[in-house]
């Protein structure tokens, strides 16, 4: 069951925009009780009697002053502070408040008067103090880079890139073969035979230029080969240039972020679930359970297991090894974690 304040939500608003929480003054929501308890009006009265009793201890500087706080956390964050008498008698306030606010159950004038009695800070609150305006930070839109134009789908498609590289290759493929099985071409005649004398400079059959040739490999190439492979060359490092990932502007954020509450939980909740570290959503389940029941049980923070357990056995009369099981037990899954949720959940409700 959630225990979220539901605080004032104006008619014209709709339901899925709610106002920032807020509260008043201890002595408004003190003087709205005690109007709705003359009315017999006991629901609106004991939901304005807990907000001033929450106002009141903000105000007097028992709690720090927050945006929102439910009630089970107002009664844990009082019993630090408090004397654990007082403190004892504030734990089943909250609870009335979480099952008539959000359990739909009816208040009872013995609940008002306890939860009444029970309210020693609202009467005797100082003034609050002025809350810190609120300024919206504007934020400045970041400049956009000039973005060239998208590729088109073909150019985009892994399988096209291939089959082009793979025809390049093939004809290169096949041009070599015909040049290697193709027989060599006999030199034209010159026109104009002359008559040269002999070579007598001892050479033989090679010549003077037999020796390290001073041509380059482009120039034995083919020129189509070489003029080809020199577009191919230059067309991929202007594709690399221009697809490559660069790293952008940037882009500065307002600090701190405010979230809501609920926001903050549920999105706690799916990094717990995404993570499947069961035990360690149980462990939280179990703590904060433990926190809310050592104060009526009057049980140290250090105490063992066993006379945690014992304890909480003696005063709910559940079986010792069923509260074992859901404080301690393995948890190895999910379906194990809403077990443990619902034991505790049943033991707090004896408890």
């Amino acid at each position: 069951m959630s225990d979220e304040f539901e605080f004032w939500r104006t008619p014209e608003d709709p339901a899925d925009t709610p106002q920032t929480p807020r509260l008043g003054p201890a002595a408004d929501h003190r003087a709205a009780a005690d109007s709705a308890a003359e009315h017999r009006d006991f629901d609106r009265a004991l939901r304005e009697r807990f907000r001033a009793m929450l106002r009141g201890l903000e105000q007097g500087g028992v709690l720090e002053v927050r945006r929102s706080r439910t009630a089970d956390e107002t009664v844990d964050d009082a019993s630090t502070a408090l004397p654990r008498d007082l403190a004892a008698e504030l734990q089943p306030t909250a609870r009335s408040f979480d099952e008539v606010v959000y359990g739909g159950r009816r208040a009872t004038e013995d609940e008002y008067r306890r939860l009444e009695y029970a309210d020693r800070f609202s009467d005797s609150a100082p003034p609050p103090k002025p809350e810190p305006l609120e300024v919206e930070v504007a934020e400045t839109a970041p400049r956009k880079r000039r973005e060239l134009p998208p590729l088109p789908e073909l150019l985009r498609n892994p399988k096209f890139w291939a089959a082009i590289i793979g025809s390049i290759v093939a004809v290169l493929l096949m041009w070599a073969l015909i040049q290697a099985l193709s027989a060599p071409i006999a030199p034209a005649p010159p026109k104009n035979p002359q008559n040269f004398p002999p070579d007598d400079s001892g050479c033989g059959d090679h010549g003077p230029l037999f020796g390290e040739g001073e041509d380059s490999i482009f120039e034995r190439l083919p020129a189509p080969v070489a003029f080809g492979g020199l577009q191919f060359l230059i067309a991929t490092a202007l594709l690399v240039w221009w697809r490559a990932r660069r790293r952008g502007a940037l882009v500065g954020e307002p600090r701190p972020v405010e979230v809501a509450a609920n926001e903050l939980l549920a999105g706690q909740a799916a990094l717990y679930r995404k993570s499947k570290d069961h035990e360690h959503v149980a462990a939280k389940l179990r703590a904060a359970t433990l926190r809310r029941l050592r104060p009526s049980l009057g049980v140290a923070a250090d105490a063992p297991p066993d006379q945690l357990v014992a304890a909480i056995a003696a005063r709910t009369g559940i079986d010792a090894t069923a509260i074992g099981t859901a404080l301690y037990g393995p948890v190895p899954d999910a379906n194990t974690v809403q077990l443990v949720a619902a034991q505790l959940e049943w033991i707090e409700a004896k408890g």
